[in-house]
């Protein structure tokens, strides 16, 4: 597997980076940076692309690591094997003592332009991963560590390369699989460079990377067995659908973090705050109970997701026991987002029972209208104001 990064977001975290670094106090390889970008005005103009980019990515790779935050997460989900590196700490994070030379950990001007040209050869922008597990590890996790590394390798040869590129804003940002299904895939990562900038912020940007790539897996993973479904409907009930699938699947990513021990984007109690904002009007005693049943589910599928983000009855047969609620309970919970029987339009705003707040005439109003109706049907706020204007009452 090729793991390559794109020169815009290579030249956009470098000059963050040590940008923060400077004002931060720590000049070291601010000034190393100039030393070797700064001459290179001096170059013909159809040259400079071409300098700056190898200087960029000796910085990104090899000076301030920034590329191991990549590495870091694709071994934390499995996608390649675990192996030694050893690791550069940023400026920010190692204490400084006052005896030493300033520029006691700097190279000469020299050798970072040799090491500049040694790094270009080959794939300007490639990194091979590499296949050099970690070998010293315990006795006693000895078969599980063997099984982990057979699974990581299995993915490693099965994706052609890893592409990270620079996000433009944060709706930009994210994990795809290109060529998924010629058999030759592609993952592509999209990332904002201001991630890559304060060290202080490792473990936000190594969190965020974990998680996106834990979508990717599964989109490459034949037990998940990820396709590009079509939703039926209209665009407003589109974006319903796909806004649940989206909310339930990064459940289903972040659980499965957490039985691994890694930090994700967001904890439990963050998630369910997400979860009950969706489904706040399933009584609380059965929305807990669906959250822990989906925190809980080791394995789900593509297919599953996407029918209960569909579907409200699929995701209540799934985790909520038949004797807990009668059939007829379940058909008048109105979801944020689920149409009015009225107007048809997604519906965030509910008027759940209004003969309950309205007056008789309003009630007659709608059913002269829709014969069918009845007030536990509900509606939006809107229809019913309508209705409540239409009879005189409003």
């Amino acid at each position: 597997m090729k793991v390559s990064y794109s020169a815009q977001l290579m030249e956009e975290s470098v000059f963050r980076h040590l940008n923060h670094l400077e004002r931060s106090g720590y000049r070291s390889d601010y000034d190393e940076f100039h030393s070797l970008a700064d001459p290179i005005y001096e170059l013909p103009e159809d040259d400079r692309e071409g300098a700056f980019e190898k200087v960029n990515r000796l910085f990104f790779l090899e000076r301030l690591k920034l590329g191991d935050h990549v590495l870091r997460a694709l071994e934390a989900v499995g996608l390649i094997p675990k192996r030694k590196r050893t690791a550069r700490k940023s400026a920010l994070l190692q204490k400084t003592k006052s005896e030493e030379p300033e520029n006691q950990d700097s190279l000469s001007e020299g050798a970072l332009a040799e090491q500049a040209e040694a790094s270009a050869e080959g794939e300007e922008t490639e990194v091979e991963t590499g296949v050099t597990a970690v070998a010293e590890e315990d006795d006693e996790s000895e078969q599980n560590d063997e099984i982990d590394y057979d699974l990581a390798r299995e993915f490693e040869e099965r994706i052609k390369e890893v592409v990270v590129k620079r996000a433009i804003n944060k709706v930009d940002e994210g994990s795809n699989v290109l060529n998924r299904v010629s058999g030759n895939p592609i993952i592509e990562m999209r990332v904002l460079a201001s991630r890559f900038s304060n060290p202080e912020e490792a473990q936000e940007l190594d969190a965020f990377l974990i998680h996106e790539f834990m979508h990717a897996k599964d989109m490459v993973d034949p037990e998940f067995d990820y396709e590009d479904a079509f939703i039926p409907g209209n665009p407003s009930v589109k974006n319903l659908i796909t806004a649940r699938f989206k909310l339930l699947w990064n459940m289903y990513v972040d659980a499965r973090l957490a039985r691994m021990g890694v930090v994700s984007v967001l904890p439990k109690e963050a998630r369910y705050r997400e979860f009950d904002n969706f489904y706040r009007k399933i009584p609380d005693k059965q929305r807990k109970g669906i959250f822990e049943g989906l925190w809980h589910t080791e394995k789900l599928t593509h297919e599953e997701l996407l029918s209960m983000a569909t579907d409200l009855d699929t995701l209540m047969s799934k985790y909520v026991d038949p004797g807990e609620m009668a059939d007829e309970e379940k058909d008048y919970i109105h979801l944020q987002g689920s149409p009015c029987p009225l107007c048809k339009f997604p519906t965030y705003n509910w008027v759940d029972d209004p003969e309950s707040i309205c007056d008789e005439m309003v009630i007659e109003a709608i059913q002269i209208d829709f014969p069918d109706w009845e007030s536990k049907d509900g509606g939006c706020d809107r229809c019913i104001e309508v209705y409540e204007l239409r009879a005189g009452v409003g």
